[in-house]
């Protein structure tokens, strides 16, 4: 999903919550919903070696153009259950957390949702071990 569908789907979810959270908890349900994709950066720095932003905009917009033509796109960190069950563990030890997991998660249903949409729910791992395991695959990485 492209930055403005995270925001408008995030937008209506903290807005459906605002009657029953505080607005510390909304707002970090949102940051934690938003700021996820921040992984999506890591990679695009890793693939390129360059720090533009609109550099990383463009970067994914050419990918999602070929995403159904290659088996996998490659690790997004902060979308593996790996990053959740660390974030779950922290949220334990400081319930303050409870609503960033929140946003987190939310943020990988939708994405879920988008990707089995498409057709492509495999095209990045749901596991660190499974990154490791998939990008020995011959011709990685695809893009």
């Amino acid at each position: 999903m492209k930055l403005t569908q995270h925001l408008a789907v995030t937008g209506i979810a903290a807005a459906a919550l605002f009657p029953f959270r505080s607005g510390e908890e909304i707002i970090l349900f949102s940051a934690g919903s938003v700021l996820i994709d921040v992984d999506h950066y890591f990679l695009y720095i890793l693939r390129t070696r360059r720090f533009d932003v609109k550099g990383m905009f463009r970067y994914f917009d050419e990918l999602s153009k070929i995403e159904t033509t290659i088996p996998y796109a490659g690790l997004c960190i902060f979308h593996t259950f790996d990053f959740f069950f660390a974030v779950g563990l922290l949220a334990f030890h400081y319930p303050v957390m409870l609503p960033l997991l929140a946003g987190l998660l939310f943020h990988f249903f939708v994405d879920l949702f988008d990707l089995v949409r498409k057709g492509v729910p495999f095209i990045r791992p749901y596991f660190l071990l499974e990154h490791l395991i998939r990008r020995r695959d011959k011709g990685y990485p695809y893009y």
